[in-house]
């Protein structure tokens, strides 16, 4: 974990010891997260796109860099290491993928209005790193458009036990969802129940 008040945040990779530089700003990397995002690319498109993030890319993109890009992206250094462990624990005993609560390009109007509204900042105008985007996301208040949303669409309507109120939230569930596609084996998982 670094301390943000005083390290610096990284403007560069390392892959194979060699330390690659790449693109900081948030806006590319919510391009990334669109590329990554996007059905109809297929993956080795994807890792053949993913040099662009490079100021001067490797040779050959391999695992370690395309991990790297990843890594920089997740920017799990910003969280203490109880949180990763906690998320990689949960990952490997859901049998099936929960559905998404944040989409960078649908939520894109509301994450701008509160970037706005609670820190006075134009995203359509600023350059920022992208990890201080994602600090100041992450501390965007409960009440903020887009936290509301999240949090609807996180909802374990399992956990509420008045049930006008769980009707109410699941109706702002549905209102909020993302659109969410399982793959064929998540289907299979889930009809042999």
């Amino acid at each position: 974990m670094i301390n943000a008040f005083y390290e610096p945040f990284p403007d560069a990779v390392i892959i194979e010891g060699r330390e690659y530089r790449i693109v900081t700003d948030f806006g590319d990397w919510l391009a990334f997260a669109d590329m990554i995002d996007d059905s109809e690319l297929e993956q080795r498109e994807k890792v053949i796109m993913m040099s662009e993030w490079f100021i001067e890319p490797p040779d050959i993109m391999t695992k370690e860099a395309v991990n790297s890009l990843f890594s920089f992206y997740h920017a799990k250094e910003l969280e203490p290491p109880e949180i990763h462990q906690e998320s990689e624990e949960e990952t490997e005993t859901e049998a099936t993928e929960k559905p998404p609560v944040l989409n960078w390009k649908i939520d894109a109007p509301y994450i701008i209005g509160d970037f706005q509204r609670y820190y006075r900042i134009d995203l359509l105008k600023e350059k920022m790193h992208w990890w201080k985007f994602r600090i100041l996301f992450s501390a965007l208040p409960s009440e903020s458009q887009i936290m509301k949303r999240m949090g609807y669409r996180g909802a374990d309507i399992g956990d509420i036990k008045n049930e006008d109120e769980r009707k109410r939230i699941m109706k702002l569930k549905q209102l909020y969802a993302l659109p969410f596609e399982l793959d064929e084996y998540e289907i299979g998982e889930i009809l042999a129940k």
